[in-house]
């Protein structure tokens, strides 16, 4: 997985934590890993990324996930289509 990332092979990854994780044990970093389920996969599907006027969610961490995936199982705040659910 990281010769492919490294050769410039698009790696996705659906938004299930287990995928993130595995492709940080497969050799990604934790930001390409996290980048394959969030901004480089709104990117490959065409998707506008952070701009004025792009539809987003938004899922706030109390610690970086870039540092540590495990705080991807412990949102402290999740909005959807503009809407707090939890």
């Amino acid at each position: 997985m990281r010769a492919a990332h490294e050769a410039g092979v698009t790696i996705l990854a659906g938004t299930v934590i287990s995928e993130i994780e595995w492709l940080v044990r497969a050799g990604l970093s934790r930001e390409a890993a996290l980048g394959a389920a969030s901004w480089s996969a709104r990117s490959y599907l065409g998707l506008p990324g952070l701009v004025d006027q792009a539809p987003a969610d938004l899922v706030v961490y109390d610690t970086d996930p870039t540092l540590d995936t495990s705080a991807l199982a412990h949102p402290s705040r999740i909005i959807l289509r503009g809407r707090v659910i939890a």
